[in-house]
Formats: C-alpha cells, structure tokens, sequence
C-alpha cells in the first residue's frame, strides 16, 4: 500500500475543499462590501462636483458612475469588473483605483509584516515565560497578557506616541521616510510606534495559546518519557513548540484580522499612507469605487491569511487532513 500517495491524496482533498470555501466566503464578503457601502448616508456625485453643482451635472455623473442602474445591476457590474481585475475609476481622485490601492497596500504590508514578527517574539517570550516553574514570574506575565489583550490599539497608539515620540523624541512621531533620508534604518524607526502598538493584543493572545498547549503537553507522559529516552531540553523544547504550532498558527490567522481593524486608527494616528487611512479618506468623501475596493482588499487578505493558517496546519499535523484534530 502507497501510503504517501494516500497522504497526498488527503491533502489534494482538504486543500480543495479550503479553497472551495474561501471562494465561497469571498463571494459572501463581495455582496456585504457592496450593499454596506450603499447604506453609507450622503451622494457620491455632490462630493464629486459640490454642493453648487447643478441637478443635471448630477445626473450626468451618476450616469457616468453606473449609479443610475438599479442596484442588482450595479452589483453584477462590478463583480464582473473585478472578477476581470478592473477595480475601476476614482472621480474624487481622477485615477484608476488600482492606481491608488498599490502604494497603499504596500504600506499596509510593510506595517503588517512588521506588526506580525514582533507579535510572534512577544507570543514565544511571554508563552514560555508563563510555563516556567516560578509561581511569582507566572502572574507576572500573565498580568502583562491580561494588560496587552484589554488595552484597545487606538490607545496603546497615542500613549506610545506621546511618550516616545513627543516627551522623549525617540522615534520619529508619523510617517515611513523622514525628508532627505529614507533608508533602511530610517524606515525602521519609523515603524517601531505603530508596529507595536499593533502587536502587542496579538502577541499576548498567541502567548495565552502557546502557555496552554505547551502546559496540557506538561500533563501528559510525552516530556517525561522524551526526557527519560535521554534528549536534551533543546530537543525536548523544539518537541512542545512543534505542538503547540497548529494552535498558535490559526490564532495568528485570526489576529491578522484584528491587526487589520487597528490599521484603520494606528495608520491616521501615525500618519501612514496606508489603506486604514485611505479606508477613511474615501468614506469622507463618498468614494464608493474606492471603498469598495479597498473593503474588499482587506476582507480577502483575512480570507487568503486564514487559509494559508489552514494549510500549514495540515501540513503539521495530518490529523487535520482527515479530521480528527
């Protein structure tokens, strides 16, 4: 019996049904992002043209925007627009939007990216931190998670900015370049302020995850045993962590969602031309091109990150391939 080809096969169906379903969930997601964007109170064509705009100025570009259509139409329109790659023309901005979308996507990215590493530092010091036999050095840490995980990101923004960037100018207080410089280091600093004060909720959660894998493996006779075969507490830590990675791994694929929510407050607080801030600039000016495009930018980045969390879960663990995880 091929028993690799068996496990292939398990993983061929599981990935397939993975990717079934987040079509599925984008499809879902493109309908919610259209019709709440039509529910956004204000006309998209007097934010065009302004308020001494006359009537048949409206009317012509509402035309031209496709808003004279009925509502059913507008959505098929537009899915098929996107479906093809056409995310289509912002009038606010006089651009196509994926002219607009793609340096802020980078942006977004770039501080995502950033936020990710340092939640995986903190989760991995604080989880093995809080397994330690020292009772005291437990609540410690476990008083640090509870403080990281209750404090809203928004905040955690502006006390970081107040304090290491306006009482002790530090790091610089907005930004990714400072004027003239714009290397490496530079864009380092810049993203310290933002990059923690978005990992920092992430971070406790997958140290909470990580302590609890890590100490119901403590319960049971794998350590001891593994410790008695005569492995060295390296192999017997690379052991533990190799379990407690499917956990850790699909409360990473969530917290990206929460990561993206606070991009929305962290990138206005710190100026950072990301999609937070374009998310904002165009609810302002009832941009629904651009809004919607950029909704559904970030939903389908939670979708494709939720996914990849699935797959690499497989990947560790075959139980999940054949459901018994």
């Amino acid at each position: 019996m091929d028993y690799k080809a068996i496990a292939t096969n398990r993983f061929a169906r599981f990935v397939g049904a993975r990717l079934v379903l987040t079509a599925l969930t984008a499809f879902f997601v493109a309908i919610v992002v259209f019709f709440a964007i039509r529910s956004i109170p204000g006309d998209p064509a007097i934010a065009v043209l302004g308020v001494d705009s006359t009537l048949e100025e409206r009317n012509a570009l509402r035309e031209t925007m496709g808003l004279d259509a009925p509502v059913p139409v507008q959505f098929a329109r537009w899915l098929g627009d996107v479906l093809t790659g056409q995310l289509g023309y912002s009038y606010t901005q006089g651009r196509p939007v994926a002219e607009i979308i793609g340096p802020a996507l980078g942006n977004t990215l770039l501080l995502g990216g950033a936020a990710s590493v340092l939640a995986l530092v903190l989760a991995l010091v604080m989880g093995n931190l809080a397994t330690t036999r020292s009772r005291p050095l437990r609540r410690i840490v476990d008083g640090i998670e509870a403080f990281f995980l209750s404090a809203p990101q928004y905040t955690v923004a502006l006390v970081l900015l107040i304090a290491f960037a306006v009482i002790l100018p530090v790091f610089p207080a907005g930004g990714l370049v400072t004027r003239g410089d714009g290397g490496p280091a530079d864009l380092a600093a810049h993203l310290v302020l933002p990059a923690f004060a978005l990992a920092l909720a992430p971070g406790a959660q997958m140290a909470r995850s990580l302590k609890t894998s890590i100490s119901t493996l403590q319960a049971t006779e794998l350590l001891p045993t593994l410790r008695a075969r005569g492995l060295s507490p390296w192999r017997l830590a690379v052991h533990a962590h190799h379990n407690a990675l499917p956990p850790m791994i699909t409360v990473l694929g969530i917290q990206v969602g929460s990561m993206l929510g606070g991009a929305l407050f962290v990138e206005n607080i710190f100026s950072i031309p990301g999609l937070g801030a374009l998310v904002v600039q165009s609810v302002t000016l009832r941009d629904y091109t651009l809004v919607q495009a950029v909704a559904l930018l970030i939903a389908l980045i939670f979708v494709v990150v939720l996914l990849a969390a699935d797959v690499l879960n497989a990947l560790l663990d075959p139980r999940i391939r054949v459901g018994r995880a």
